[in-house]
């Protein structure tokens, strides 16, 4: 009798086995070209993504799964994930016939930005309502980050536990933008103000405020001069990513040399906008702190979404000027709105 409750129980368990598995939560799936940790990385997903099971090594420690693209690799079979709810037959490791090619990482980098005090905001005739009134603000020395913070950067906090994964895997022109390593370089997207604000911290770092944003977008300290846009005061000559010069997508940080602000800052103009600290409020300008000002309060609901700054890919030159502000709702990932840290002096 206890032979036949075991067959028929696993009967069950094998009719009921799952040829795909979802990464649990906390766990990051990490696809290579072989079962072998050594081996070049071709994929990685994030928690919650489901992925077709397509073979296993004989002990189940790797599984072979099916990519966007019709490939196939290998990653470590979750450990949450029991052998008996899975169902894959053993598969002998073919040679990779293209192995992917390693993409060398930016170097991370910060240029330091020294206390002074400059005019934030645009004066009238010039710029939106929400940028006036022009006002002169004080900011002690803070360091910034030189580069938006980049894909392969990002994935380094979800790996460690201490990042959410992006809204979304896509950006607006590529399906697996966030999931392939030749995207390594371009800017991390499709992440909340709440997870740019946690990645910053997780590296010792802040967002940036919007005081410093624009500090550091378009002021000459050494020609005590604020410019329009970061190359300076003729939208034509930056060659952005954005306008009539984008690429129409995202591209590597640092691709427009061109766009460089006078602190040594590349794509403050273009490429993707950029997560900032502070509450956005249209009139905040009216009633804000002369020294080192960190936005309106969220009280009574001064502030209305978070601040975003610069242009992306996908709107017009005029979005890059230095002293543009918009906003986004805080809870919410966009494939054109990436971030870069900052820390104090």
């Amino acid at each position: 009798m206890l032979a036949v409750v075991i067959m028929v129980g696993l009967f069950y368990l094998r009719s009921n086995a799952s040829t795909s598995f979802i990464v649990p939560d906390g766990d990051v799936a990490l696809v290579r070209t072989q079962p072998d940790e050594s081996t070049p990385l071709i994929a990685r997903f994030g928690p919650k993504r489901a992925l077709e099971i397509t073979g296993r090594t004989e002990e189940w420690r790797w599984l072979q799964v099916r990519l966007w693209d019709g490939r196939t690799g290998w990653t470590l079979r979750p450990l949450d994930i029991l052998i008996w709810r899975l169902d894959a037959p053993i598969t002998q490791p073919a040679e990779a016939k293209d192995e992917p090619v390693p993409v060398t990482p930016i170097t991370e980098a910060m240029e330091p930005i020294p206390a002074t005090s400059f005019t934030m905001g645009s004066p009238p005739g010039l710029g939106e309502n929400d940028e006036q009134p022009a006002h002169a603000v004080s900011l002690s020395a803070f360091e910034i980050d030189r580069t938006e913070v980049t894909v392969g950067q990002y994935w380094q906090c979800i790996e460690a536990g201490v990042c959410a994964p992006p809204t979304s895997d896509a950006s607006t022109t590529e399906v697996n933008y966030l999931n392939d390593p030749a995207y390594d370089n371009y800017p991390m997207v499709n992440i909340p103000w709440t997870e740019a604000n946690n990645y910053c911290h997780w590296y010792g770092k802040r967002l940036p405020t919007e005081a410093e944003w624009e500090l550091a977008a378009g002021w000459d300290s050494r020609k005590q001069a604020k410019y329009l846009w970061p190359w300076g005061n003729d939208p034509a000559a930056g060659k952005p990513n954005i306008g009539e010069t984008s690429v129409g997508q995202a591209a590597p940080v640092g691709s427009f040399p061109d766009d460089i602000s006078p602190a040594g800052l590349l794509d403050m103009g273009g490429n993707v906008s950029e997560w900032v600290f502070d509450w956005y409020k249209a009139d905040y300008y009216r009633i804000a702190d002369d020294t080192n000002p960190i936005g309106p309060s969220q009280r009574r609901g001064e502030g209305t979404g978070r601040v975003v700054r610069g242009g992306s890919f996908s709107d017009p030159i005029d979005e890059a000027r230095a002293a543009n502000r918009r906003n986004q709702a805080e809870e919410y990932g966009n494939p054109t709105v990436g971030f870069r840290c900052a820390k104090d002096g």
